[in-house]
């Protein structure tokens, strides 16, 4: 798979200590093609997801491409959450992306908008923080050091959440321990643990999360099947079925049907979001 002749660059970052709780890392990926070069089809497969993060875009713009192929343009500063079905993305010559990847329950915890409204969406930033974030988003422009555009960024959310962040409350953990895809709870067990009923739990969840606490199980275990056969290619789907807990290979193929836009068999075929060739996108 061929993304570019100039080494892309990527780097993770920690969170400081006061955003830990609402902020898994922050991330910075820069691929840039030398002038001349002929570009080749600039387009990021990104799988169905429970990642809900904030990009900055601070280079040339990017495009989304949903699954009937409409394009629409993706503001320089936005806030995503969820996602259940696959999108693409579209970026050109130099791709400069900056992202702060929260928790679970960390977006509504920072923003306390309904999550619901963010699943397979976006809300331009600039609609939230209007002139502070165009500001921050001139800064980034203007620098060309990625430590320097992080530790920007992380000043900016550290200011925010001082003034908005709601405290946390237990369900807040719960989202954080339902990622691990080996954990074998049911979904009464999660709530008693969040110290409420049932129907309580998964309404609250899907406030705080987007989507549904068994969406929610259901993507979290796609996703770490993903991740077993990224690192290891000589498994078969069959062996990653059984692994991961699904009935059976067909089982995993209709996992593929929702939350993908090519069959397991392609897995490897295009660039992807977190996998193969792209750490993140």
């Amino acid at each position: 798979m061929y993304l570019s002749s100039s080494m892309p660059f990527y780097k993770t970052y920690p969170p400081p200590v006061n955003l830990k709780d609402v902020i898994r890392e922050f991330q910075v990926l820069h691929i840039q093609w030398l002038p001349g070069e002929e570009l080749p089809p600039p387009f990021i497969s990104c799988l169905a997801n429970t990642e809900q993060n904030i990009y900055f875009f601070p280079h040339d713009p990017i495009k989304l491409i949903t699954a009937d192929r409409v394009e629409t343009q993706v503001p320089p500063v936005v806030v995503t959450g969820p996602k259940t079905k696959p999108v693409g993305l579209l970026y050109n010559k130099d791709y400069l992306m900056i992202k702060a990847a929260f928790l679970p329950t960390g977006t509504y915890r920072f923003l306390n908008v309904a999550m619901q409204q963010l699943v397979n969406s976006g809300i331009n930033a600039t609609k939230i923080w209007g002139n502070e974030i165009a500001q921050l988003l001139h800064v980034l422009q203007h620098n060309d050091v990625y430590d320097e555009m992080i530790e920007q960024v992380i000043k900016f959310l550290q200011k925010k959440a001082t003034l908005h962040l709601k405290p946390a409350e237990p369900i807040d953990e719960i989202a954080i321990k339902m990622l691990d895809p080996l954990q074998e709870y049911s979904l009464e067990e999660w709530a008693s643990m969040a110290c409420l009923s049932l129907r309580q739990f998964e309404r609250n969840f899907i406030t705080r999360v987007g989507i549904s606490p068994k969406m929610f199980i259901r993507i979290v275990r796609f996703e770490y099947a993903m991740r077993i056969k990224n690192i290891s290619n000589n498994k078969s789907w069959a062996e990653i079925a059984l692994e991961c807990g699904y009935t059976d290979s067909a089982h995993i193929l209709k996992e593929f049907k929702a939350f993908a836009e090519f069959p397991p068999s392609h897995f490897f075929l295009s660039p992807t979001s977190g996998f193969s060739e792209l750490p993140t996108g």
